[in-house]
Order: C-alpha cells, then sequence, then structure tokens
C-alpha cells in the first residue's frame, strides 16, 4: 500500500511498539530464552543478499530481477546481473518487466523509459502501480474537485473510477492481468464517542461491476490490499473485531471478494504485515519481534521465514516471480536471492 494518507492510516492500526535496536545482526545462538538469534535453521530463508550500489531506498522490483529505489532528488534503476545503476528525475513506485518504471513527478502521474519522462496526467496525481506485463497500464490516484479519485491510465488516457459509495477517497494499489485492487477511506460512526472514524476499507473493481468491497470471514473492521497476482491472490493487513484491535496480516480473494487470515503460524513474531506476492503466492513481509530479553525491532521475511543475515531494521519491500525479494538491509539497498 502506497500513497502517503493511506499510510498514515495504516500506521495508526499498529498497537505494538518495539524499540529498534540498529544493526545487531540476529546471528550466532544468544543461549538466552526466546531470542530470534535462537530460531532454528528451518525458520532461517535460504537466500543471499546482495547489496546494490548507492543508498536509495528500494521500492519495488520486476520479474527480470531489475529494482528501482527513491532518493532526495528522484529515482534509481538497477538494472542487469551487474546491477548497473542509472538515475532518473521520476520517484518511483513500480517497474513493469520491460523496465517502464511508474511513479510521479511535480505533484503528477508519470512513467520512464529508456531517458524518456511520460506525463500521464496534467492533474494532481500519482502513479502507483503498473502491470508488470503490460506497461501501457497504469493505476494510481487523481484529484478531481479537490476529492482523490482512483485512476487507471491506459496508453496515456485517463480512466476515473471515482470512489466507492460512501468513500471519502480512493486510489488502486495493485492491477494483475485481469484484476484491479484498490482501497477507500470511509466514514464509519463510533457510537463509543459520538463521532465518524475514516477508516481504509479494500476494494476490488472492473469495468462491468464497479466496485466491489471485500467481505472478511472473521468480520474486521479495517483493512488494506497492498498487492496482487496475476491469478487474483491479494496479501494485506488488517484489524481484528476485537477489543485489543489487533493488527495481523490478511490474504484476499479477489474474484471471490473474500478476505481471511492465513494459516496459523506458530512463529515468535508480533505482527506480519505483507509486502508483495507473487504468482506461485510466495510472500515477502515484514514483522516486528520482541525477544524476552533485550531491545527487540522490525524483520524481513519471505514466506514466513526470516531473510539472512537478520538484522533488525531489514525491511522486504516485494518479491518477483524468481522468488527474489527486494528491501533494505543494514541501511541499504539489497536483493535477497534464493540460492540454488
Amino acid at each position: 500500500m502506497r500513497a502517503i494518507g493511506l499510510k498514515l492510516a495504516l500506521a495508526s492500526m499498529v498497537v505494538v511498539a518495539i524499540a529498534c535496536s540498529g544493526d545487531r545482526a540476529l546471528a550466532p545462538s544468544s543461549g538466552h530464552s526466546f531470542q530470534i538469534s535462537d530460531l532454528p535453521p528451518e525458520l532461517i530463508a535460504p537466500y543471499s543478499r546482495t547489496i546494490l550500489p548507492g543508498n536509495e531506498t528500494v521500492v519495488a522490483l520486476n520479474d527480470s530481477g531489475d529494482a528501482v529505489g527513491a532518493g532526495a532528488t528522484g529515482g534509481v534503476l538497477w538494472h542487469g546481473a551487474s546491477h548497473a545503476r542509472t538515475t532518473f528525475p521520476i520517484t518511483p513506485t513500480a517497474i513493469a518487466n520491460d523496465g517502464t518504471v511508474a511513479g510521479s513527478i511535480g505533484g503528477h502521474a508519470a512513467t520512464w523509459k529508456n531517458g524518456r519522462v511520460t506525463i500521464l496526467d496534467t492533474a494532481a496525481s500519482a502513479a502507483l502501480a503498473i502491470c508488470r506485463c503490460e506497461s501501457a497500464t497504469v493505476v494510481g490516484s487523481v484529484r478531481v474537485n479537490g476529492v482523490k479519485h482512483a485512476a487507471i491510465w491506459v496508453d496515456g488516457i485517463r480512466i476515473d473510477a471515482g470512489v466507492p459509495e460512501n468513500a471519502d477517497s480512493a486510489e488502486f494499489s495493485a492491477i494483475g492481468t485481469g484484476f484491479v485492487v484498490g482501497n477507500a477511506v470511509v466514514p464509519v460512526w463510533d457510537g463509543r464517542y459520538g463521532t465518524f472514524s475514516h477508516l481504509p476499507e479494500p476494494y476490488s473493481w472492473s469495468h462491468a461491476g464497479g466496485w466491489q468491497p471485500f467481505s472478511f470471514e472473521d468480520g474486521a473492521t479495517s483493512a488494506v490490499i497492498v498487492s496482487l497476482n496475476s491469478h487474483g491472490m491479494g496479501v494485506g493487513v488488517g484489524v481484528g473485531p476485537n477489543s485489543f484491535n489487533i493488527t495481523r496480516a490478511i490474504l484476499y480473494y479477489v474474484s471471490a471478494g473474500i478476505g481471511s487470515d492465513p494459516p496459523p503460524s506458530h512463529q515468535p513474531f508480533d505482527i506480519i504485515f505483507p509486502t508483495g506476492i507473487n504468482d506461485s503466492n510466495r510472500i515477502s513481509a515484514n514483522a516486528t519481534f520482541a525477544p524476552e530479553t533485550g531491545a527487540g525491532g522490525e524483520i524481513a521475511l519471505v514466506d514466513g521465514r526470516l531473510l539472512p543475515p537478520g538484522v533488525f531494521g531489514d525491511r522486504a519491500v516485494g518479491i518477483n516471480s524468481a522468488g527474489i525479494v527486494g528491501g533494505q538491509s543494514s541501511g541499504l539497498p539489497v536483493l535477497w536471492t534464493p540460492n540454488p
């Protein structure tokens, strides 16, 4: 999930604060009870980490293993086996398999490819995702009369999807083959305080059916969808309908319009935030961990397993069809690659 407003709404879901412990590696056994360094080998992902040149923040990768990152003045592309670094002027959010980068420049949705910037919209707008296999299709949001509408650009032509009924604003967050999903901010009456709370809710959208809300098997009170594969499986996070308002991962079945909890996990992680899902249903995620002794922090996962070397503060931002995960580790841009 990617626009600032929804990021803030999502951040407000989190109820467990964990102090950061810097770049402390999580490697040899500590001998203490319930330390992350005591995780059994089967909970360590068989991956290798490659540090990319530069210090930008990785935001997305494509199925070729090319990645894009965001810096203070624009974006950067890491391309090919050598991860050759090229800068460009737009702030990126996604990259298609042909190398087309989606993002924004000067407050406008835009794409970049081979040194050429294309402005998609003259209105205030943002391109948040791109169809990996069909780079002419980009999704995101556009401001219309001061209201943020979900939008699709096909060959540079905008389709304004508006907002769901009763919603304050909306944006599309992901697109796959034949599927478009997004999030809206919806006012919900809170009888405890006699006011409206403005909460994020996930939707799918199509030309024929318009906006379709997701139903939740456990009655989640608020949720978002952040990533989607070409089979119509998505991932995100939500808040459960209980007095503790615990945040947890959600799997989405777009065709069925259902969101559900993933299979039970006995791993010692407090909150798991999925960030990507590929066509093999492999999932990248971030989680928090609070050991019984010492400071905890955020860690990066793939398929529920710790990405090495295991440093508090690591973040995974997405996963491609080959299972390669992009993100940050020890404060640097990295790719994690499955071992042969």
